[in-house]
């Protein structure tokens, strides 16, 4: 009797770990699939010099644009598949500074939704939050809590030139300041 559950325990945890092994593998075999059909943008980190630039205004939505863009939310969503399994984290977005472009451009997701933002420009805010933040860029540095705007008011410009107003709360309006820093050469470090 003792023997048997001693051989059922080895099987359980023989077939545990090939479960793990088959998980790791399928894992791998989707990242690899997802990077070789989707462009995947490397994110720069200091000393790079447009992190710390103000990044230059985009005149027009070209085809130059709308290419960054896919290729920012298809790093964008990389990351998350990276990040959700290694990290247990989601990254929320992603700033053209932070591919090595110094542009006024970040994309995010908002209410499942992802956004594109060209020239993006706070015209109001109030309140405080406090944001438990990490940073792509910053990779070794320890996630912080920073002082942000409970409520955000943006404007912005769309992938089809139109211009957009946005109204975001607490996380959300977070992480807009967090990219707009970003588009200034800020860090949540800097605070």
């Amino acid at each position: 009797m003792v023997e048997n559950r001693s051989l059922l325990k080895k099987k359980e945890i023989l077939t545990i770990g090939l479960c793990w092994a088959v998980i790791a593998i399928g894992l791998f075999s989707l990242q690899h699939f997802y990077k070789s059909n989707n462009t995947v943008l490397k994110i720069v980190e200091p000393p790079t010099p447009t992190l710390r630039q103000v990044a230059g205004l985009i005149d027009q939505v070209d085809h130059s644009i709308i290419s960054l863009s896919n290729s920012m939310i298809s790093t964008l969503q990389y990351l998350a598949m990276i990040n959700f399994f290694s990290k247990g984290s989601l990254p929320r977005g992603l700033a053209a500074p932070q591919v090595g472009i110094s542009k006024r451009l970040f994309v995010c997701g908002i209410n499942g939704e992802i956004k594109v933002m060209i020239n993006p420009k706070i015209i109001k805010r109030r309140g405080t939050y406090l944001s438990h933040e990490g940073c792509l860029s910053l990779q070794e540095e320890e996630r912080r809590i920073v002082k942000r705007s409970a409520y955000v008011k943006l404007q912005y410009r769309d992938l089809e030139n139109k211009d957009r107003i946005l109204v975001a709360r607490n996380r959300h309006a977070a992480l807009v300041e967090h990219e707009i820093d970003h588009l200034n050469g800020i860090f949540n470090t800097d605070y």
